[in-house]
């Protein structure tokens, strides 16, 4: 056996193969860009297809491949025409052009998706296309939400969703799992809803001899990334919650039941829900500063790293409201900019940079506080992760051990494979698999360091009051 997992960022494509134990035969991974026009978020279908195709490329036993599954952002919109052809740039889960438009959402819309409503949701956002794109939308034979349903098109020539993503668009009711009646869009142009662990179908012979693929590749429905994400930081629990630290963010809980409070999801898992406080700013953060500070070096990276754990201990009274494309939760505003605060003479590049992941940190750390619960355990996981100072950050913020498993980039595209396994008989169940899976994983756990935590709690206090005092300069 031979899976095949695909994880699609915002900023790269990953690619994993792995066999029945779930061992990693081969891992690659391709950047992708971003399109920005002012307040508008965009990226290019067929440059999500040409570095797919390019990755399929890059592994020579490509012909071996068994089953296929895939995750990926979720929230986006991608209109398909003729022949599964793009008829405009996919319009991405941070760009919030339907902000203006909330006021056409009818509010029993809220209580079926559970949805605080805001700008970067699909439906509202569709409001938008129908306005200024109507052509788009009289061309459409399909609309899709993630990058990975574009391509499970383009191998099956089946528009499919799975309920996780289905779960972040304002369009499915997410207690009936269907979707709802009141929407002012047409059903039939809407993807087939399915499970992650569904067959959508096998490879279409055409695409499998043009790709070099097996022809009897299984093609899974796979999921949302917070779904994939969640399944592999191995929370199974109340109060166990886990930080996911991709270009954008989240904290999230798994339940039996939708919080009021939270943005809510359907679990891989059947049954279960996650409680999701989602952010525009987590990793995005990261980047920006390390370009800011070093922007001309090849080793960025390494510099801002070896900034950071040189100053581990380092005491910064400047505060950072991280909003550099707005924020969605639990600060919903989309015009809202990012600030520093506290500048004065002595300020340096060290303030700058710690300020800034602080800033992160306490964003989630208001998210928890919204989400009304107290974690007993913290694991961290994504790209973000890899900054190990900041993981101690996070634990002097959060006043509870933070778990932080290595090679933490490729557990969701791991966790994936989970699916593939229980349908074929190998494992089963989820919670079987995870358990065993992060049981043999390295992990390093960060504590809070005591004499540190009163002035975290202080400037906490502080960086909560920022926000309502600028917001009226943007009103």
């Amino acid at each position: 056996m031979r899976i095949a997992t695909f994880d699609f960022g915002t900023t790269a494509i990953k690619f994993v193969v792995l066999d029945e134990k779930a061992n990693i035969l081969y891992n690659n991974k391709l950047d992708i860009d971003t399109i920005i026009k002012d307040d508008f978020i965009e990226q290019s279908p067929n440059q999500w297809l040409e570095t797919f195709k390019n990755l399929i490329e890059s592994y020579k036993d490509k012909n071996q491949l068994t089953h296929l599954i895939c995750s990926g952002q979720m929230q986006d919109l991608i209109f398909i025409g003729k022949n599964n052809t793009p008829l405009y740039n996919a319009i991405l889960y941070n760009d919030q052009r339907g902000d203006n438009y909330l006021d056409k959402i009818d509010k029993e819309i809220e209580e079926k998706t559970t949805i605080h409503m805001n700008g970067s949701i699909p439906l509202s956002k569709m409001y938008w296309v129908k306005e200024n794109e109507p052509k788009v939308l009289e061309n459409t034979k399909n609309i899709l939400f993630s990058p990975k349903d574009f391509i499970t098109l383009y191998l099956t020539n089946i528009a499919v969703a799975d309920t996780t993503t289905l779960s972040t668009t304002g369009m499915m009711d997410i207690y009936k799992k269907e979707y709802i009646d009141t929407i002012e869009v047409n059903k039939e142009i809407l993807p087939k809803i399915l499970n992650c662990g569904d067959i959508v179908n096998t490879i279409d012979k055409n695409i499998a001899l043009e790709l070099g693929l097996n022809p009897k590749l299984k093609i899974f429905a796979g999921s949302g990334d917070a779904g994939a994400t969640t399944l592999a930081s191995g929370i199974v629990k109340d109060n166990e919650l886990n930080i996911n630290l991709g270009t954008s963010g989240w904290i999230a809980n798994i339940s039996k039941s939708p919080n009021k409070e939270a943005f809510n999801l359907c679990a891989i898992n059947e049954g279960y829900y996650i409680n999701v406080i989602p952010v525009l700013n987590a990793s995005s953060v990261h980047k920006w500063v390390t370009n800011l500070i070093f922007k001309d070096k090849d080793n960025k990276y390494d510099l801002m790293d070896n900034l950071l754990d040189t100053n581990l201990n380092y005491d910064t009274d400047l505060i950072t409201l991280p909003y550099l494309v707005g924020e969605r939760y639990p600060v919903a505003d989309n015009k809202i900019k990012g600030c520093y605060f506290g500048l004065n003479p002595n300020t340096s590049l060290v303030d700058l940079a710690i300020s800034a992941l602080e800033g992160v940190a306490y964003s989630l750390k208001q998210g928890i506080v919204e989400l009304g619960v107290t974690p007993k355990t913290i694991s961290l996981i994504g790209g973000g992760a890899l900054t190990l100072s900041w993981n101690q950050i996070f634990a002097n913020i959060f006043e509870v051990p933070i778990t932080v498993y290595s090679d933490s980039e490729y557990l969701p595209s791991i966790s994936l494979t989970s699916s593939v396994l229980i349908h074929e008989g190998f494992i089963n169940s989820y919670e079987e698999f995870i358990r065993e899976l992060l049981s043999n994983q390295d992990k390093k756990v960060y504590l809070p360091q005591e004499d540190r935590v009163d002035k975290y709690r202080d400037k906490f206090t502080k960086f909560k009051k920022l926000y309502p005092s600028l917001k009226v300069i943007n009103e």
